[in-house]
Parts: C-alpha cells; sequence; structure tokens
C-alpha cells in the first residue's frame, strides 16, 4: 500500500496559517463534543502541528496524535513549548502503523482520509486501533469547484493567502487535472514567504474524493456502524442526500466501531 503523502519545508510551515485564516475554530469545538461522547484515551490521524489536538489536550482530554510528516512534528514540538503542553505524537503513517494500545476514539478531521491510496483498506486497518463501541470522528470534502469548472484545469489559480505574525506573508498558488475515472484530484502547489530573502516550494498531491453514498459503504464493509452525518461542519445541517443540497462540499461522519470483521 502506497504511503500516505507527508507535508514539508514551506508547506508544512504554511499549513495551519491557511486553516487558521478561514476556520474559526469550528472542527475543534465539533472534535469537543464527540469525545465527550467517547470518553477515555484518543488519537488524532494526521495531526500535523498540533493545531486542533493541542486545544483539546488544553481542554483536558486523554488525545495523542499521529504525523507523518518530520516537518509537521518539528513544528508541533515548537507548537508544545509555547502553549505549555506536553503531548504524544507518534511517527507513522496512518495505513500501516501499529497501534500499542487500543482507543476510545479515533479522530480524522481535515480531510485526512482522502490522501490514502485505498480509503477501505485504511477504515478496515483503523478498525483495529478501536475498542468495541470506539467512536471515529471523519471529515472529508467533494471539489465541486473543480468538478464543475469553476477552477479549470491545468491553470494556475491564487488559492490562499495569509499574513503571519511576524508580518510575513504567505502565498499559494495551485494548478490541478482530474482523473473522473479513478476519482483522483492531482495538485501542484507553489508555495511563496515574503521576506528578505522569499522563500519558495513546489510540491505535489493527489486527493481522492469519495461520494457519500460510496463512503457509506466504506465504513460499512469496514466495520462501522454510521451514527450522524452532517455538511459544512454545521451539526444542524442533517441531510440525508448531500447530492440535492447547496453546500460548501464539507462531509462529517461520526461513526461507531462494530463488531470485529475479517
Amino acid at each position: 500500500m502506497r504511503v500516505p503523502q507527508p507535508y514539508f519545508s514551506l508547506e508544512a510551515e504554511l499549513h495551519d496559517a491557511f486553516w487558521e485564516a478561514e476556520d474559526d475554530g469550528s472542527e475543534v469545538r465539533l472534535m469537543a463534543e464527540f469525545l465527550r461522547k467517547h470518553p477515555g484515551p484518543a488519537l488524532e490521524i494526521g495531526s500535523g502541528s498540533g493545531r486542533l489536538m493541542f486545544p483539546l489536550r488544553q481542554m483536558g482530554f486523554d488525545i495523542e496524535g499521529l504525523e507523518l510528516s518530520p516537518d509537521m512534528r518539528a513544528l508541533g514540538v515548537r507548537r508544545a513549548q509555547r502553549l505549555g503542553v506536553a503531548p504524544t505524537v507518534h511517527a507513522g503513517d496512518m495505513s500501516g502503523w501499529q497501534a500499542g494500545r487500543r482507543y476510545a476514539a479515533l479522530l480524522a478531521p481535515a480531510f485526512t482520509l482522502q490522501l490514502a491510496a485505498d480509503p477501505g483498506a485504511v477504515l478496515h486497518h483503523w478498525h483495529g486501533w478501536l475498542e468495541n463501541r470506539g467512536g471515529l470522528y471523519l471529515t472529508v470534502f467533494m471539489p465541486y469547484a473543480e468538478l464543475l469548472g469553476d477552477l479549470p484545469e491545468n491553470t494556475w489559480y491564487p488559492d490562499h493567502e495569509a499574513k503571519l505574525a511576524d508580518g510575513r506573508v504567505g502565498v499559494l498558488e495551485t494548478r490541478h487535472r482530474l482523473d473522473r475515472k479513478k476519482q483522483l484530484l492531482h495538485r501542484e502547489h507553489r508555495y511563496s514567504l515574503s521576506g528578505e530573502p522569499p522563500v519558495t516550494h513546489e510540491s505535489r498531491q493527489t486527493i481522492r474524493w469519495i461520494e457519500h453514498g460510496e463512503m457509506i459503504a466504506l465504513l460499512e464493509d469496514s466495520g462501522f456502524r454510521l451514527d450522524r452525518f452532517f455538511v459544512d461542519f454545521d451539526p444542524r445541517r442533517e441531510v440525508e442526500d448531500p447530492d440535492r443540497e447547496d453546500f460548501d462540499g464539507i462531509l462529517t461522519y461520526q461513526a461507531t466501531r462494530a463488531a470485529s470483521i475479517s
């Protein structure tokens, strides 16, 4: 199985700045609510530099992290020192890491699962990390802007911009191509950070989009029972068929580990 794609260099450094420029902490609040329903040790998969995990630790939750990128883990060490927290962050990839314990809850926010080459196999692997009736929190997105042509293929466009605390400005430009048959979105990224001298970094990323019905089937086949589903980080928007809804393409699934599977 292909190892998921890590974040390096400027891609790691600017990751949180871009997220924080657009997010008011809604996913932290949703994850905290979920953890209250599944008390006990928890694991955030793809914990990055602790953007979501560390606030949860500060709230008193027993949560560890799993992160593949050494650059993101290094950023997390510095963030933890600033915040005065002492987290446990495991180095490993979500498709092959072997947990040394069972968890009451798994958190896979920020579209982490979509970096996997085989989401079904990864979900099956995660099933073994959970206690019986343990909970899985999972967020994915549908790239509607790309699929509907609002963002044309093979054309560079401004994607994100954020001002850092030290006054420097980070910019991300992206271009993409679609493989509709395989449901793959191939992205090229150009990162730049102002300053003397300015810093640049280029990377590639492949994201797999997962239709709603397909996701439900993947969860069931991997030994999970779907408990709740809503869109755009809004628990009030529990819908039956997202294809009939006008929304931003963000889908959150909350599921419970069912019986053991083969």
